[in-house]
């Protein structure tokens, strides 16, 4: 980590010869395809890990030039400085956190619901031509009917072995829309951000100011991003959160798949790269899901 980090430093210096710097904040160990280098409160600086995350940088640099002309809500100013090497002006704040949101008035819950809700329409409404003529790429988490058959099938072999026939039945019934229902997947693709976690929503006194990282946004399916939310704060958030974003409805269950998928495909990826990692930093995600049809 030293050697990495005294080499980003070195190359921010060599690009800014004038630049004094007073303090240094790193991550180099949380992302998954960046390592970010965070000068003096400023200035972010983050450096691709992989081949495969230079082009997701870049892709990112394209889909931000296009969200800045739709969308009120700030977002990083991000400038492409070499292959692999980005730098935005940081924008101060915390990640929300499900337990601060829900002890707060309820005044202040609709304003970030709202918040949330108007970047989210804003968002899915920009013209899919738009998103074409800029030859953004798809949303890499898409999935298929057939893949999330597949999905199934290796759940099957791999986890259900190490499961009780409690786990195993809630599993299925999770599933089971996708195996009755053919056309359960099917929507009307838009662009989407494709990880609202909660380190990627960055308030301060209770109210949104900026989302950030749109590394994997592409075209898909905006239920993925209802979905991440829901994961996380919960479907009583998300009620709040339709009241100003009234496309929500047509496509929750939809959202609902993908929240109760989630866990269970990062136990799963944990198993598969024997790297506990992968599920035990997806912990207290909110599990407050309705059921499939429940309005």
């Amino acid at each position: 980590m030293e050697e990495h980090l005294s080499k980003y430093i070195k190359y921010i210096q060599e690009k800014n010869p004038k630049i004094e710097i007073n303090n240094i904040h790193t991550n180099l160990t949380d992302g998954l395809h960046n390592d970010v280098v965070v000068i003096n409160d400023c200035d972010v600086f983050r450096f691709a890990k992989h081949d495969f995350s230079k082009a997701l940088l870049f892709n990112e640099y394209k889909v931000l030039q296009i969200v800045k002309q739709f969308v009120d809500m700030p977002v990083p100013n991000l400038e492409i400085l070499d292959e692999g090497v980005s730098k935005y002006f940081f924008i101060k704040g915390r990640p929300i956190f499900r337990s601060n949101i829900l002890n707060l008035h309820e005044d202040l819950q609709l304003q970030i619901a709202e918040q949330l809700g108007r970047f989210l329409s804003q968002l899915h409404s920009i013209p899919l031509s738009t998103i074409k003529e800029n030859n953004i790429n798809a949303f890499p988490g898409n999935g298929t009917r057939d893949s999330y058959m597949d999905l199934y099938s290796r759940i099957e072999a791999k986890l259900f072995p190490h499961m009780k026939s409690y786990v195993i039945e809630c599993i299925q019934n999770v599933f089971r829309p996708v195996f009755n229902n053919p056309d359960f997947l099917e929507y009307i693709p838009t662009l989407i951000h494709g990880d609202l976690a909660p380190y990627h929503i960055i308030e301060e006194s209770n109210k949104v100011i900026g989302i950030i990282d749109f590394g994997v946004s592409g075209f898909g399916d905006p239920a993925h991003d209802v979905g991440v939310i829901l994961d996380t704060l919960g479907e009583g958030f998300i009620k709040k959160i339709s009241q100003y974003y009234k496309g929500i409805d047509s496509f929750i269950d939809r959202s609902r798949f993908y929240a109760n998928v989630s866990s269970i495909r990062w136990a799963l990826i944990g198993l598969e790269s024997n790297d506990v990692s992968w599920h035990v930093n997806h912990f207290f995600t909110a599990k407050e899901i309705n059921p499939y049809g429940k309005k």
